[in-house]
């Protein structure tokens, strides 16, 4: 098998539950195909058919590099997920997953997925440079109390639906304060480009646990990125600074740096 290849989200659907691994890992959301098990077969057929004709699937069996690919993908100890809204209405929907040992990237390409093997000490920056190369902003970090969470719309309100890869970075209610007036600043600009990365380890259950996500967005002045923590009072507390890809690789790494 070649460093890289792509397979459809039905091929994606259906070899998931050939390989008995579950559901496909945020950001991804694969299509069930099929309401029966006639149906489901069927549609498995043509699968594994086309498979074959691409050399990866033979006598019942996925080849053994993409089957690793997936393994990876879904069960690996580390990953790092991205989601964002770019330029000209282009979505950002990818993830990469690293054992120490084998890492891989894959991305959403309209109906297909394309899976790329990277170096295990690289998988981190390899999916932040998915990203367009905006240079960083000007000007000094700034640092805000996080504003309370917005009430979710009532009696049906209309929803945009989907994913908001900017939910979690709303600006200050108060613009009291020099660094709560700044940080208004930022988001009175036209946003060029938003989305956000997560990263991910595995608890001691086995299940994924996010380490925060790191917020960023585009300007006609450059790239900022915004990180949270938590202080002892409970307190959440924003920052946002500028940032290019090489800076969110960094700080994605530093959240990754005690599992590494």
């Amino acid at each position: 098998m070649a460093h890289s290849f792509s397979l459809s989200l039905v091929a994606v659907d259906m070899l998931l539950e050939h390989l008995k691994l579950g559901k496909a890992p945020f950001p991804f959301q694969i299509p069930h195909m099929g309401t029966t098990h006639t149906q489901r077969a069927q549609v498995r057929e043509a699968v594994f058919r086309d498979l074959e004709n691409r050399d990866l699937f033979s006598r019942g069996r996925l080849d053994a590099d993409a089957q690793l690919a997936l393994e990876t993908f879904v069960k690996a100890p580390l990953a790092v997920a991205a989601a964002a809204q770019l330029k000209k209405d282009d979505k950002l929907f990818a993830r990469a997953a690293s054992d120490g040992q084998f890492a891989v990237v894959a991305r959403q390409d309209g109906n297909l997925l394309v899976f790329e093997e990277v170096r295990p000490t690289n998988f981190v920056s390899a999916i932040v440079d998915l990203l367009p190369l905006t240079p960083a902003a000007g000007g000094q970090s700034v640092t805000v109390a996080k504003p309370a969470p917005r009430r979710r719309p009532r009696h049906g309100a209309p929803d945009e639906g989907g994913y908001d890869p900017f939910a979690g970075v709303a600006p200050p209610r108060s613009h009291s304060a020099s660094q709560e007036r700044a940080v208004a600043r930022l988001f009175e600009k036209p946003k060029e480009g938003i989305g956000q990365f997560a990263a991910f380890v595995r608890g001691r259950d086995g299940k994924e646990v996010s380490l925060g996500p790191i917020a960023w967005f585009d300007t006609e002045d450059g790239r900022y990125f915004c990180t949270q923590r938590e202080a002892e009072d409970g307190q959440q507390w924003l920052t946002y600074a500028p940032g290019d890809n090489a800076r969110i690789a960094q700080q994605l790494y530093a959240q990754l740096e005690g599992y590494l």
